[in-house]
């Protein structure tokens, strides 16, 4: 899953009588792990669970306290990341902090809406010829269906039908069934 053995947050010097920080590296690296089966018992997607304990991590790593909302706030503050970014690393400290029935006030990021990027089709075919050979069938489902490479990922030779030259897609983080 995840190599948690590396994680050692920086000592940060506190003013005259300021609590002190009572999380050790060995404190965090168990939390974060109890943190990852946590989720994974409340049913939350293996790449959701990964990707929060590594933002985690990483907060820890560069000086975030795990039990110190303020000492999170002021590290995610420092990291020169996008808003979204900083975003999904508070959205893991809410999820962190739920677990053990703690609330915080969670810094405000705006998250700029842009448009998407869509190639042309020929974009596309230029992409897929330029490609090696065993990544061509995977590149022309996704160009031909719009379906997720998660879904694809699912697939079973049971969801593909030669025959009819159609493909039974199981959805993913909320979309619909298909058939394409």
């Amino acid at each position: 899953m995840i190599n948690l053995v590396e994680v050692e947050p920086l000592t940060q010097e506190k003013a005259a009588g300021a609590t002190p920080a009572t999380s050790t590296p060995a404190d965090a690296k168990g939390k974060l792990i109890e943190f990852a089966w946590w989720m994974k018992k409340q049913g939350y997607a293996e790449i959701t669970v990964i990707s929060r304990v590594k933002l985690l991590t990483i907060l820890v790593k560069r000086g975030g306290n795990l039990l110190d909302p303020e000492s999170i706030k002021e590290t995610m503050a420092k990291q020169e990341w996008c808003n979204k970014r900083k975003l999904n690393a508070a959205d893991a400290y809410t999820c962190f902090l739920r677990m053990h029935n703690l609330t915080w006030t969670p810094p405000t990021y705006k998250v700029a809406r842009t448009l998407p990027f869509i190639p042309t089709e020929t974009e596309i075919d230029q992409l897929i010829a330029g490609c090696a050979r065993k990544f061509t069938p995977l590149l022309q489902l996704l160009k031909e269906t719009g379906v997720r490479i998660g879904e694809t990922a699912q697939l079973k030779w049971t969801d593909i039908d030669l025959e009819t030259g159609t493909v039974r897609v199981t959805p993913e983080k909320g979309s619909e069934p298909g058939m394409f």
